[in-house]
């Protein structure tokens, strides 16, 4: 079975690029090991001998998809109806660039 050292722990830290203090050294270590040993066990479990085809979800996911329909659009006074201004059948909007007309 897998057991990884403080040591090692350090070294991944330092690959990693993450400050790791030595009390989380010897936190991690153990946490990492049975991380490792549970890896291992569904390894045994999946060998590469057996016929089993690799996946990325449990259950098989589809995607349902609707026919695109042409319908009838809001028309330029419904579209203007919901906004707190309008001018000149647009929105209006507060001027943000100082831009002199």
């Amino acid at each position: 079975m897998p057991n990884i050292s403080r040591d090692e722990v350090a070294h991944l830290a330092k690959l990693a690029r993450l400050g790791v203090t030595d009390e989380e050294l010897d936190t991690f270590a153990p946490q990492l090991d049975v991380i490792l040993e549970s890896v291992a066990k569904v390894s045994e479990v999946v060998g590469t001998d057996q016929d089993v085809p690799p996946t990325s979800h449990a259950v098989e996911l589809t995607n349902v998809f609707r026919e695109d329909e042409v319908r009838q659009g809001l028309t330029q006074e419904q579209a203007l109806s919901g906004a707190p201004a309008a001018e000149d059948g647009r929105f209006r909007v507060p001027r943000i660039l100082g831009e002199e007309q």
